[in-house]
């Protein structure tokens, strides 16, 4: 059985598809009002899991511009109006209360590793009524100190291994980890550590891309997780 789920959060615990491109539009819109990104673009940047400021180089006109400061300022600005905006479009997945509910109880370790801020996700967890089911010291986000963004392994092996280590007295090997996340960067950060890897089909990631990966297991939903656990990792 593992000893440590990491999920992923947006497209794998959360569905925020609508709370992501609708504050990108309004982030475009407070402060680059004469250019709005083609769609189909900004659907590109959410499938890959790219972080804030890929995402917004890259949708940005002129890039050459894009500064350490004016980056800082778009970053800001999102994260702004997701705030505002954004969290009230943002909804837990079909089973993921059940699901933390589940594995607590099994006494299997849970983790979030996301691009986001961690102030967002716990934001996210108590205004779906999932407060607590995830511990704060094993939820991971931007510049949580020590993690780079997925697949860079050391959100795990420089952040989430010691705190379990501080916690438990045991550090967990990759072996004992399952990682579950909807995009290829969840699954490279998987192989990085050495764990098996859930890919969720209903995610957002890219699925032609993703399936060539060849993740150990596919789901359709969070219900076939706890299976999954009990019955493949070791």
């Amino acid at each position: 059985m593992a000893s440590l789920v990491i999920f992923d959060f947006d497209g794998t615990l959360f569905d925020t598809h609508e709370s992501i491109s609708q504050t990108i539009k309004l982030t475009f819109d407070t402060l680059l009002p004469s250019h709005t990104p083609p769609q189909d673009e900004v659907l590109r940047m959410i499938a890959s899991g790219a972080g804030l400021t890929e995402t917004f180089t890259t949708l940005h006109p002129y890039p050459a511009e894009f500064t350490p400061a004016v980056e800082n300022e778009w970053v800001e600005k999102y994260r702004a109006l997701y705030n505002t905006h954004g969290q009230a479009l943002v909804k837990a997945f079909p089973g993921a209360k059940d699901l933390l509910t589940e594995l607590t109880a099994l006494g299997i370790s849970t983790a979030i590793v996301s691009n986001k801020g961690v102030a967002a996700v716990k934001t996210a967890l108590e205004r779906n009524g999932l407060e607590g089911l995830v511990p704060e010291d094993l939820i991971v986000g931007d510049k949580t100190p020590g993690a780079k963004r997925k697949p860079d392994p050391s959100s795990f092996t420089d952040v989430l291994a010691p705190a379990l280590q501080r916690k438990y007295g045991v550090r967990i090997a990759g072996q004992k980890v399952l990682v579950i996340g909807d995009t290829m960067a969840d699954i490279e950060f998987a192989r990085n550590i050495g764990s098996q890897v859930c890919w969720c089909r209903y995610g957002y990631g890219d699925r032609e891309a993703c399936q060539t990966l060849g993740p150990d297991f596919v789901i359709d939903s969070l219900g076939d997780v706890v299976e999954i656990v009990k019955g493949h990792i070791r």
